[in-house]
């Protein structure tokens, strides 16, 4: 391959042309250090990403708490027991059996 460049002079009718007779290559790209570095930058945004997400959860975890812990403060209820809990075990008492007892 030869590679030329070529320029009009001061009048119109003469032109100059350079040619290049051996190739200048310019080096090669580092391509380890290219793949490398898209890797670590990828790596870095993820853990900054993961970061924001966590810093973000957590602020908005204790505010919630902290509203439900002064909802908790402010009830009106009896603290000492959950009023929708029902204790599961009932006193029954067969009526068959307790008449059967007073007339023996």
């Amino acid at each position: 391959m030869i590679f030329f460049t070529y320029r009009y002079l001061d009048n119109s009718k003469s032109y100059e042309i350079r040619v290049q007779k051996e190739k200048e290559c310019p080096e090669p790209a580092p391509i380890m250090a290219i793949v490398f570095g898209i890797l670590a930058g990828i790596v870095l945004i993820g853990l900054l990403t993961l970061l924001i997400w966590k810093v973000a959860t957590t602020i908005h975890d204790r505010r919630e708490y902290a509203k439900f812990e002064k909802e908790r403060q402010n009830a009106r209820w009896n603290t000492e027991g959950n009023p929708l809990y029902k204790d599961p075990s009932n006193t029954f008492a067969n009526p068959v059996f307790s008449q059967q007892t007073i007339e023996e």
